[in-house]
């Protein structure tokens, strides 16, 4: 499908065949009377419609999520779900209704990925309507979105990030040789990296703190807190104190060498003479690939964040640690997007444990094994 094809708004879907509240009988008054129940799925009382509280949950959550984030609910949601689901009364959505919003989405092109996020943000609006006691259940959780195929994630081998890392500093290219370390031995996300200052780094006790976030959004830059909007410290090593060091020193010479004043807190990524401009996170994608394809590799600065997390795993390091220095707020978040290295890890303590089980143990030779009589031994003739 065109591009156009699939910006275009859905039509709403047939009316809504399932029930509305359902009701039963509960019991007798001693009078006779039939008292009566409304099964939990359904509200206690009329609360608008689904547009309605997409609007409340979108306004609700917009101080905690970044900006990029809003807009791409927002888009979701302007774009395909208020079109097909907008004005239904929202005690009537039902799983069914929503099977059939995903179905129209797959049909018209939509990648099973794409349609999966749509489900993530209706069952969490939907969610949140159960909070607020305006609905009994999440009728969402009735819902079946499309399987999303497992897909490992894609990291640079050891010797490529040291080529590159070399690569930016024949350059002369301090900044990108910096981005490109801290990428790899912190594992922050490019817009955390852009947004790092000098008096985020504690050099007595050789920590980062990750604590902002860079973001563009309609050409308009924006500093914000983290994706997770928790600040983290990062311990940094000396290897990566020395690659940081020269940069600070660049950055100073390159001021002296304009005549230019640096700011009162520079950023770390700056191709400015005074420091006060960062880097933005496209520029610094742009200038990566740049340089993995004159090293005749194709790369994207993301994988950087999960060479780390892959490394740190291949070296046996916990999840909770990883995850903590990754930014992740739960680590089951760290254990689904990076099974792939856990299950290689796992078939090292295979062959570790059986090391230590089984390695003493002189393995059975056929000569040594009992004599079993053969089937037809113990059959007889026929």
């Amino acid at each position: 499908p065109s591009k156009e094809a699939l910006d275009a708004p859905l039509s709403p879907p047939p009316l809504d065949d399932e029930p509305g509240p359902a009701t039963g009988l509960s019991g007798v008054y001693p009078d006779g009377t039939l008292t009566r129940w409304v099964d939990p799925v359904s509200r206690t009382h009329h609360a608008g419609s689904l547009g309605d509280l997409l609007d409340r949950w979108l306004d609700d959550i917009s101080p905690h999520r970044s900006g990029y984030t809003m807009k791409e609910y927002r888009r979701l949601v302007e774009r395909h779900i208020k079109p097909a689901l907008g004005a239904q009364r929202l005690d009537r959505v039902s799983g069914q209704q929503l099977d059939r919003f995903y179905r129209a989405l797959s049909e018209r092109g939509l990648s099973d990925a794409s349609v999966s996020r749509h489900h993530f943000l209706l069952h969490a609006a939907l969610g949140r309507a159960v909070k607020w006691g305006l609905l009994g259940s999440n009728p969402a959780d009735r819902a079946t979105p499309p399987p999303l195929p497992r897909s490992d994630v894609s990291a640079p081998e050891v010797s490529q990030v040291q080529q590159l890392l070399a690569a930016a500093e024949a350059d002369k290219d301090s900044v990108l040789a910096a981005a490109i370390a801290l990428a790899a031995v912190t594992g922050a996300r490019r817009g955390e990296l852009c947004a790092l200052r000098w008096s985020d780094i504690d050099w007595e006790k050789r920590t980062l703190r990750v604590a902002r976030s860079l973001t563009v959004i309609h050409e308009e830059v924006t500093e914000g807190p983290t994706k997770t909007h928790a600040k983290r410290l990062v311990a940094i090593d000396s290897a990566l104190g020395a690659v940081l060091t020269k940069r600070q020193h660049d950055q100073h010479d390159y001021a002296e060498l304009v005549g230019a004043s640096p700011a009162d807190d520079p950023y770390i990524l700056s191709r400015s003479a005074d420091g006060a401009t960062p880097c933005l996170p496209n520029g610094l994608t742009a200038a990566y690939r740049r340089t993995a394809s004159k090293l005749g590799f194709a790369s994207h600065f993301h994988e950087l964040r999960h060479f780390s997390a892959t490394t740190a795993i291949a070296a046996g390091i916990d999840v909770r640690t990883v995850a903590g220095r990754l930014g992740h707020a739960d680590p089951s978040v760290t254990l689904r997007v990076y099974a792939h290295a856990l299950e290689q890890r796992d078939r090292e303590l295979a062959g570790f444990l059986g090391s230590v089980v089984l390695g003493a143990l002189d393995p059975v030779s056929p000569a040594d094994q009992p004599n079993v009589p053969a089937r037809a031994e113990l059959e007889g003739p026929r």
